[in-house]
This record gives C-alpha cells, sequence and structure tokens, in this order.
C-alpha cells in the first residue's frame, strides 16, 4: 500500500514538471561601464549653484536584463572630498561633493575624477537569456 502511495507521489512530481517549457538560456553577464567621468559630468544638472552634493545616474542594463550587482562599487571619502558610487536596480547612481558644504561644482568634479581616475571604469554582473 505504502508503494503505491510513493509510485502515485511520484507521477504526479513528474507530470507538474511536464509542463514546463524551456524558454532560453539565462547567463550570468560581466560588464563593464566605461568612461564613468565623462558619463556622469553628462547627465549632471545644474551645476551653476554651489550644493550640498552633485549626483548622477548610469543606466547598465537593458529590457529583458536582470541586474545582480547590489552596494557599493566606487568609494573615496576623506577631508577633502566625498565620491560614493552605488548599483541599484540597473543603474549606478554616483555622489559626489568637495570639502565644503555647499561645495562647488568644480571642486565636487575634482573630487570624482580623482576616485574614477585612472581606471574610469566598473564591472557589473547581471542575468539575461543567451
Amino acid at each position: 500500500m505504502k508503494l503505491f502511495f510513493v509510485l502515485a507521489t511520484m507521477l504526479m512530481a513528474f507530470t507538474v514538471h511536464a509542463a514546463d517549457r524551456k524558454v532560453g538560456n539565462v547567463i550570468a553577464v560581466e560588464r563593464e561601464i566605461t568612461d564613468l567621468y565623462n558619463t556622469c559630468l553628462g547627465k549632471v544638472e545644474d551645476t551653476t549653484k554651489p550644493k550640498s552634493f552633485f549626483s548622477c545616474g548610469i543606466k547598465y542594463t537593458t529590457d529583458g536584463e536582470l541586474p545582480v550587482s547590489k552596494g557599493r562599487v566606487i568609494k573615496l571619502i576623506d577631508d577633502k572630498c566625498s565620491v560614493v558610487g552605488e548599483t541599484m536596480n540597473g543603474v549606478l547612481l554616483i555622489t559626489f561633493s568637495g570639502a565644503q558644504n555647499p561645495s562647488t561644482f568644480e571642486a565636487s568634479r575634482a573630487c570624482l575624477e580623482k576616485a574614477v581616475m585612472p581606471k574610469d571604469s566598473v564591472k557589473v554582473v547581471l542575468y539575461t537569456l543567451e
């Protein structure tokens, strides 16, 4: 009797999985975001007035891609500069400022350059269909 229930249960388990359909191969991709300095500066709005920080967002995914990387990828915090870059939801968000609060765009920009140069790129991981 127990053997009958085991066989019936296994048959149901195979029947449930028989309805699965392969859509495509999901692969993990390592993508390099390059030219951070110029790309970020091109996305900063209102650079005329001093601010407590300036920021930019760089989207690195396209439709059908799922970002895996989350967290801090750029960090420079000292007595002269503050630069933090974090990935979240397919966007690299970079905030940067100079030593003074509020800081001018020129001082903040110099801090951004110090944080990302000479490499000027970061790597992120995402899932996509092959």
